[in-house]
């Protein structure tokens, strides 16, 4: 099963996409209004743990449509 580190968020619009995370907490961090990733430190993931996520789910799913890559990088 893909793990994901902390919460994960998406727009509506991604509800039905794989998410896999490219970036883990957001490169910025400093917003007030915004504790989306406040639990996190940002960090870019390494390629092979990217690439272990897309086959977990070949494994998992006959079919996926949409891929949704979690990035937050200002």
């Amino acid at each position: 099963m893909i793990e994901y580190e902390g919460r994960v968020f998406r727009p509506p619009s991604e509800a039905y996409s794989l998410i896999v995370q490219v970036t883990i907490g957001c490169s910025h961090n400093k917003c007030t209004f915004c504790d989306m990733y406040k639990e996190k430190r940002f960090r870019v993931r390494k390629l092979e743990e990217v690439k272990a996520d897309f086959d977990e789910a070949r494994r998992m799913y006959r079919r996926v449509g949409r891929i949704f890559w979690q990035t937050v990088m200002r």
